[in-house]
């Protein structure tokens, strides 16, 4: 029997951020030998599903919820489920290990009032001659996604303060 021909997808900018997130967890793992000691499969498969040069291998999702976890204290954690996140059009907000009295939440507000300052600041700022260049909108997003990450600190606060002794 004569297969068809399947013609594999180029490497898109995302599927190559995929690859480059793949290898920084398994470099933050401590490197593809370490990385298969904490996994299903070996070195060789760590080192196809990072390489750029096997397009159709992508890490399957329980490697990377076994491997992200043991990369946390590396810069970019988590690596692929940002760069997944970023791919699907979103951003990873992570969930703060976070105290639950009313005095954080009344922080927390304070932070994300001053934050939401910053975001009219910078975009204000980036209006003023009529237009919004390239380092305005890098300097704008980041500011935004700071005021997500506060107010996400700030649910996870609300969601876990005590409602004892009150209606």
């Amino acid at each position: 029997m004569i297969r068809p021909f399947l013609k594999v997808a180029s490497m898109t900018p995302e599927r190559l951020a995929l690859k480059r997130a793949t290898d920084a967890m398994i470099s933050g793992v401590g490197g593809q030998v370490k990385a298969a000691g904490f996994t299903r499969v070996g070195q060789s498969t760590l080192s196809t599903y990072a390489s750029p040069n096997h397009r159709e291998a992508f890490v399957p999702i329980d490697i990377v919820a076994d491997l992200e976890p043991l990369a946390r204290d590396r810069e970019g954690f988590p690596h692929v489920t940002q760069a997944l996140c970023a791919v699907m059009g979103g951003v990873f907000v992570p969930l703060p290990e976070a105290p639950a009295s009313v005095a954080d939440m009344l922080t927390m507000m304070g932070r994300l009032s001053k934050e939401a300052s910053d975001v009219t600041q910078t975009i204000c700022g980036a209006l003023a001659d009529g237009r919004v260049d390239r380092v305005e909108k890098t300097n704008i997003r980041r500011e935004v996604r700071q005021l997500l990450e506060i107010a996400v600190a700030l649910d996870a606060i609300v969601a876990n303060v005590s409602t004892e002794g009150y209606r």
